[in-house]
């Protein structure tokens, strides 16, 4: 019979209770959520059952433990394990027929839903006719990957391919960019059967996280309405990272909860406010309440062992021995209930002695050994026990093997489905193992690591391609137990093996393989296990974990969003020091760590270095594909390099590691795509146009491919063709904002049809309000209409979502100065050449305005500016002109207009201008014959 430990009064405890009672009856002014903390063993999880039992006539419970509630690895699973344990809305017979089922709450129904679409994605192809091709594989689990997770959330991406805003003295917006693995999401979610042409749903799968804490929060409010709601989670200590990011950005974000009867409660080891996020929430809403629990002092150790028998002359005994700690405490006590006695005769004994009292040493080496395991089964048992020249059959008992007289120890416990000793019992007798001999500790550690390598290397072969590895949740599983030992082993490489794997694994978006073995470490960090580990190791550790906790945030996203990692509990000055030790390892790596390293470290260093670190990238490329799989080999050279070469404006580099990963894989429809991009920002339009035909070939259905044949065809003046294609990718994807944005620069620029094209932008802004290029252009348009007012309106928009938008800011001073602004013109001018120094159209507007004022002397060096950056800017050239011929300088303002006209021989303005010069010089004949020129271009002139 087990007998649940004895509560025992004690002030912290009593002062936990209540201010949790309180809160239940004054909800909208008492705090939310109750945190109850100390070490291993003190009674936290006793604390937790003593206030269910108090308050289970009057509220309803949903409690977990992490380490022991199995399928709680993720907010998503944490919510859905919650609503399990809460009441379900009655089922009461009614008239109506459709109130004769069960009522489905939000977070069930949306929850359901998301559930049922990711079983769909993951094994019905995109037309449901076909098995599941590798390629959505691997984009399905980054889905689902990423949007468990609390940080590196897929987003709907912004440009696929060239955007052009174009208008007269304007500037050209055209970079068209590499297809992301966030664009292909995006395309299988609007292809696929199950998520096609509904919006909704996309955006659910992308970004589940807001949308199910919200109807979590939502339903949990509502079943408190009759009775106040509990979520309890003990051994808080081993949570994901990603949970507690999500408890306090997400959850008690929420302003619903407030006012409403929810509370959450929390037991662990640590401190929540010793993390930077939980402390700012703390002091800007005081929405927690905590309570550190200590250890029995002597009157309380007294008060517990009395109800058990235990006389007043060995309290003190006891209390030596115990430290006055409740799990020992609760030790004793049950051994007294079973009749087992206990000697305290020989005083202070080390309590690990006590706890194996009647044991053999032989038998207390077998729980040392299992107590250096994380958790265990026969299997391990068994290995351990032989290598250690025990017999595994025979020697904890002849009548039961090693792993069955364990699995009888009270101390040992079934979680999870499989055995482990329990957290205090474990943290002892590992750390008596290390006080009897440190060698074999460390000998022990060194064992389990390569028994787990062994088992990783069983499941996926080591020669195999990495995403075999990676992708394989087993091996995984395998790594991430052998990275953990191999730290306690003291290995001289552990360093090395970590930072390897950090980087591989987050190529593949598994960073569990480095968070489990580093969370477990970091949550056993106990006083005990200070000891187990050198201070090297944990100086080593504390030092990674911002990049093993937020590895996309600080390894990938460029740039670095130091306002979103603000949140995140690290210092920017932490974040470089992870950076730097991580880094400083890339000589040390080989194979895929290495290319992954050296990739991420060329986001990290200065703008002069980052050639150089994709090179090395490139050349570490060469050394790991693999005919085996020309997916993940094609990948390294399109789907990475090529799209590093892109950001650096190294065309041909791109176009070089494109043509690699064609050679790979010539069927590879993005590596085209990706192809005519690159040639297309090199002019090269023919070739482009061929590189599009050619992923279209592959792909018919690939709208990106279609809107940049469009942009090509726009460039080569094929202006009704390139109309054609937009449509096409539209008809494919009707919500494809950036296919509806180009429609409109063609329209506009090029073809004059100025409210078609304004309804375009319309078009594209209702489906991505936030895209400033099509509030910029549509501005434009407004502008060539004459309607100053609105147009000043979009631009405003235009920087209101992109304050650091030079082109919106340029175009704004050329809308002022066509309203008379001029002042506000020329500021604006200003702010768009502080963005950017070298934009010749702003030099340019800032003349005009300048010009306005009768800043003429200004106004030409603004213009002479515009002229330095961009030699063959005729516009320029002929206003130079027109400025130098009202102060006066007739020779030098022909010249002016003659370098327009050589630029343009066209440029009836600059024609104009020069006639205007020579009649100054009284040179009739030849103003007039200037004259005659301009009219001939433009008759109506």
């Amino acid at each position: 019979m087990t007998h649940p430990p004895i509560y025992i009064s004690r002030q912290q405890a009593e002062s936990f209770l209540a201010e949790f009672a309180n809160s239940l009856n004054q909800p909208s002014s008492s705090p939310i959520l109750f945190q109850v903390w100390g070490i291993g063993g003190v009674g936290k999880s006793t604390l937790l059952n003593k206030l269910q039992e108090l308050h289970k006539d009057q509220a309803d419970f949903a409690k977990v433990s992490f380490g022991y509630t199995m399928g709680i690895e993720t907010p998503l699973k944490l919510m859905a394990e919650f609503y399990k344990h809460l009441p379900k809305p009655p089922n009461l017979l009614k008239r109506d027929v459709r109130e004769l089922l069960p009522k489905v709450d939000s977070f069930t129904s949306l929850y359901d839903k998301y559930q049922e679409t990711s079983h769909q994605l993951e094994t019905q192809s995109v037309d449901g006719k076909k098995s599941v091709d590798s390629e959505q594989v691997k984009l399905v689990k980054q889905l689902l990957n990423t949007g468990v997770s609390t940080v590196g959330q897929v987003v709907m991406p912004g440009l696929a391919a060239a955007t052009l805003g174009k208008a007269t003295e304007l500037s050209v917006d055209a970079a068209a960019m590499i297809l992301s693995e966030k664009d292909r999401i995006q395309q299988l979610l609007q292809q696929h059967q199950a998520t096609k042409q509904k919006k909704e749903l996309q955006e659910l799968m992308l970004d589940p996280l807001p949308k199910l804490t919200q109807a979590f929060v939502q339903g949990v409010t509502q079943k408190g309405e009759k009775r106040p709601v509990i979520l309890m989670l003990d051994t808080y200590e081993k949570a994901p990272s990603d949970i507690d990011f999500w408890l306090c950005h997400y959850l008690l974000a929420n302003p619903a909860l407030k006012s409403r009867q929810v509370r959450v409660v929390i037991a662990g080891r640590f401190n929540l406010l010793k993390t930077e996020y939980w402390l700012k929430l703390s002091q800007d809403t005081h929405l927690i309440y905590q309570q550190s629990l200590e250890r029995f002092d002597r009157e309380q150790t007294a008060a517990y062992l009395q109800p058990i028998g235990i006389p007043g002359d060995e309290v003190e005994d006891i209390y030596q021995a115990t430290k006055g700690l409740p799990y020992y405490l609760d030790w004793l006590r049950r051994e007294k209930l079973a009749g087992r006695e206990i000697d305290f005769s020989i005083g202070n004994q080390a309590i690990v002695d006590r706890l194996l009292q009647g044991l053999n040493p032989t038998q207390k080496l077998v729980l040392q050994l299992a107590a250096c395991c994380r958790w265990f089964d026969k299997g391990l048992i068994r290995h351990v026990m032989q290598n250690q020249g025990l017999d595994f059959d025979t020697v904890a008992d002849g009548n039961h093997n090693c792993f069955e007289w364990l699995k009888q120890r009270e101390f040992v416990e079934f979680a999870q489905h499989r055995y482990r000793l329990d957290d205090v019992a474990r943290d002892v007798f590992r750390l008596s193992l290390w006080q009897d001999d440190r060698e074999q500790f460390y000998q022990v550690h060194g064992l389990l690591a390569d028994y787990f390598k062994q088992q990783a290397d069983r499941e996926v072969p080591p020669d195999s391609p990495p995403p075999q590895q990676y992708n394989n949740e087993d091996w995984c599983c395998w790594m991430a137990e052998f990275l953990y030992h191999s730290v306690f082993a003291r290995r001289k490489d552990y360093q090395r093996l970590l930072i390897s794997h950090l980087f591989a694994s987050r190529y593949f978006r598994q960073d569990e393989v480095v968070k489990v073995p580093v969370q477990a470490i970091l949550a056993e960090a106990d006083l005990a296990d200070k000891y187990l580990l050198n201070q090297a190791a944990w100086e080593f550790i504390e030092k990674i974990k911002p990049t093993v906790e937020f590895g996309w945030e600080i390894l990938q996203e460029d740039p670095i969003n130091w306002e979103f990692l603000k949140t995140s509990g690290f210092s920017k000055s932490q974040i470089e020091v992870a950076l730097t030790t991580c880094f400083n390892q890339i000589n040390w790596l080989d194979g895929l760590a290495k290319f992954a390293a050296l990739l991420y470290k060329s986001k990290r260093c200065s703008e002069s270095q980052r050639v150089d670190w994709v090179r090395q990238a490139a050349a570490q490329a060469e050394l790991i594909v693999t005919p085996e799989d020309s997916e993940f080999s094609s990948d390294l050279f399109s789907l990475n390099l090529a799209s590093f070469w892109y950001e650096l404006r190294r065309y041909e580099e791109a176009i070089a590691s494109c043509d690699k990963a064609l050679q790979i894989k010539p069927d590879y429809y993005d590596a085209w795509n990706n192809r005519g991009n690159a040639l297309f920002n090199l002019g090269s339009f023919e070739e482009a146009l061929a590189c599009y035909d050619k992923a279209i070939e592959i792909k018919p259905d690939y709208h990106y491919a279609w809107d940049n044949r469009g942009l090509v065809l726009n460039n080569l003046g094929r202006y009704e063709e390139a109309l054609a294609c937009y449509d096409k990718a539209i008809e494919i994807k009707p919500d494809y904002d950036n296919a509806w944005n180009n429609r409109g620069n063609t329209l506009f620029n090029n073809l004059g049809r100025y409210e078609e094209a304004l309804a375009c932008y319309d078009k594209a802004i209702e489906i991505k309000p936030d895209f400033h290029y099509a509030w910029d252009n549509r501005g434009l348009v407004l502008n060539n209409l004459g309607r100053y007012e609105e147009a000043l309106a979009c631009y405003d928009k235009a920087i209101e979502i992109k304050p650091d938008y030079e082109n919106a800011w340029n175009n704004r001073g050329n809308a002022l100065n066509n309203l008379g602004s001029f002042e506000e013109a020329l500021t604006s001018c200003d702010k768009a050449i502080e963005i950017k120094p070298d934009f010749h159209y702003a030099w340019y507007n800032r003349g005009v305005a300048l010009n306005n004022l009768g800043r003429i002397e200004e106004a030409i060096a603004s213009y002479d500016k515009a002229i330095e950056i961009k030699p063959d800017y005729h516009e320029a050239w002929n206003n130079r002109g027109l400025d130098l011929l009202n102060l006066g300088r007739i020779e030098e303002a022909i010249a002016s207009c003659d370098k327009a006209i050589e630029i343009k021989p066209d440029f009836h303005y600059a024609w104009n201008n020069r006639g205007n010069a020579l009649d100054n010089l009284g040179r009739i004949e030849e103003a007039i014959a200037s004259y005659d020129k301009a009219i001939e271009i433009k008759p109506d002139y």
